[in-house]
């Protein structure tokens, strides 16, 4: 996916301390505009989820799409002429606003759930409850997630389906992943990083489909990415709270 985020200037303080009348009542673009202005900037299909304004500056209006299961959040003038985009932060509350309403809109459908449970190579655990873990056996921020994710899957009988998908940054990822498959091997080899030295037709053919299935369908692009039963995305090394999310 190409990337349009400009990072965020202090043009959001400004616009909010010398905003006048003729502007306050301004519209926000609509859906054909917005998808009209972003989609050079864009190399997949995307949906427009919402348009809005930001109640507290006016003339600026915040757009949310989705590209994949990934919600990108920016921000449009109500002419369509110029896009904003970064971390929207509110002093006064201390809060990230743009990060909150990326949040609302982490979500995967349920047809796609579907089809992320066919492309599970390796499952641990037991119970009614589960979580998909998309990890790339050479991401450290993956081995920081493994001993939290298996040890609160463990005490809350939660099955862990694993999805490899290997990032291009770290070459010998995919030749680790191919050898999992091949050799049939488990979640602890995984996080022991017994991987084999197996690249077997079947293997390398089963990640080429994750990679496939995951960066252009869904729009995953990092790793760990945590995906829940109830269709709720987390991406980044998780806490407790954030994983309890995931099978709520």
């Amino acid at each position: 996916m190409k990337r349009f985020l400009i990072p965020l200037s202090f043009a959001f303080i400004i616009a909010s301390g010398t905003a006048c009348s003729n502007i306050t009542g301004a519209k926000c673009p609509s859906e054909e505009q917005v998808k009209s202005a972003v989609k050079e900037f864009i190399g997949s299909e995307f949906k427009v989820e919402s348009i809005s304004k930001l109640e507290n500056i006016p003339g600026l209006c915040e757009i949310v799409i989705k590209a994949g299961a990934q919600p990108i959040v920016f921000y449009m003038d109500g002419k369509a002429e110029y896009i904003m985009a970064g971390n929207l932060l509110s002093v006064k509350d201390k809060k990230n606003i743009t990060r909150e309403r990326q949040q609302e809109f982490m979500k995967v459908e349920k047809d796609m759930l579907a089809k992320l449970d066919t492309m599970v190579d390796i499952t641990y655990g037991q119970g009614d409850k589960y979580v998909y873990y998309i990890t790339d056996p050479d991401c450290p921020f993956c081995k920081r997630t493994e001993p939290i994710l298996k040890d609160w899957a463990e005490k809350n009988k939660v099955v862990i389906k694993t999805i490899l998908f290997p990032l291009p940054i770290h070459p010998e990822a995919f030749g680790k992943s191919v050898s999992l498959i091949c050799e049939k091997r488990g979640f602890e080899n995984l996080m022991k990083g017994e991987y084999g030295n197996t690249l077997c037709d079947s293997g390398k053919a089963k990640v080429e489909q994750n990679l496939d299935f995951l960066s252009r369908q869904l729009g995953i692009g990092g790793t760990p990415t945590l995906i829940g039963m109830n269709g709720r995305l987390h991406s980044g090394v998780p806490t407790e709270e954030d994983l309890n999310k995931l099978i709520k």
